[in-house]
């Protein structure tokens, strides 16, 4: 095949129609030239070729070619870096959720109960301004996550009392999820009296990790079942929340990958995604177990320990 056939070919496959072409040719013609123009060649040489000519246009449209490339790049990373924002805002609108449903769900029990003594009304207006408090918290966070899917996060690691989270989100869920009549129990495995251990990380992502799992189990669970939190004085921190039902075998495999959600109106497959990036942030790990025999499902998370 002759050099116009070339060209045509190349310009056809997928991995050589970007490649710069430029002619060198003994043929004069302006048909010629049109041709090797109109099939995407960069520029049309004849002979005989002055390689001290020939030198200096290949030299300068290899700059041309490189500024165009970083400037593809470029745009692929603004590409990149918008499509990270607009992940991180559907992370940040789906952690809002929980707080913000129990927030209602405690104004909405205060002004149902006529009953309630001043003590008990205080509790619970104390509960909805600690949700609004981590609803702010989540704002917040966004330019965290951002920085963590970027790999620009660097943790300030400090002692975080873990059983004093899970106790808090464990009792916005009960007033979240009380048309379930759940039962939620938390163990730490501390002696009564004594503090539960300590995990070394960041407070708000743990926040933020488990209410995403917690809220998990108590959408999955079946009504009237137990969803359970077992914590582990060991190195590292071991935190196990479990509950009844399994994951459906299809996502199994793909639980921690991002969108991955399955049989539930408007689930986004965001929150085990943002719990893992959470997790590992801090140094740590989650997994799942799922156990079809007694149809439960397990998610254990690891923590460095304080």
């Amino acid at each position: 095949m002759d050099g116009f056939e070339v060209a045509r070919r190349m310009r056809q496959h997928p991995n050589s129609e970007t490649i710069p072409v430029i002619f060198v040719s003994a043929l004069t013609s302006p048909d010629a030239r049109a041709q090797g123009l109109d099939l995407g060649a960069v520029d049309f040489i004849t002979k005989p070729i002055d390689p001290a000519v020939l030198k200096p246009r290949v030299r300068n449209f290899m700059r041309y070619v490189q500024l165009r490339k970083n400037l593809q790049a470029d745009f692929d990373s603004m590409v990149d870096a918008a499509q990270l924002r607009e992940d991180v805002e559907h992370i940040t609108h789906h952690d809002m959720k929980g707080p913000l449903a129990g927030v209602l769900g405690m104004v909405q029990s205060l002004i149902d109960n006529d009953s309630a003594d001043r003590s008990q009304q205080v509790a619970q207006l104390r509960l909805v301004e600690e949700a609004a408090l981590q609803v702010l918290n989540m704002i917040n966070l966004s330019a965290e996550l951002f920085k963590i899917e970027t790999g620009r996060f660097e943790l300030n690691a400090v002692p975080v009392d873990v059983a004093d989270i899970l106790r808090r989100i464990i009792e916005m869920n009960r007033v979240t999820y009380a048309s379930k009549a759940l039962k939620l129990v938390l163990h730490t495995g501390a002696p009564a009296g004594a503090a539960a251990a300590h995990s070394l990380g960041d407070a708000m992502l743990c926040y933020s990790i488990f209410q995403n799992l917690l809220k998990n189990a108590c959408e999955a669970a079946p009504v009237g079942s137990t969803v359970s939190v077992q914590m582990d004085d060991l190195t590292p921190l071991r935190i196990v929340i479990e509950n009844k039902g399994v994951v459906p075998s299809a996502i199994r495999d793909r639980f921690f990958e991002k969108f991955v959600t399955h049989g539930k109106p408007g689930g986004t497959g965001l929150g085990t995604y943002s719990a893992k990036l959470l997790i590992e942030a801090q140094h740590g790990s989650i997994s799942l177990a799922v156990s079809d025999a007694s149809n439960t499902t397990a998610i254990t998370v690891l923590l460095p320990k304080a």
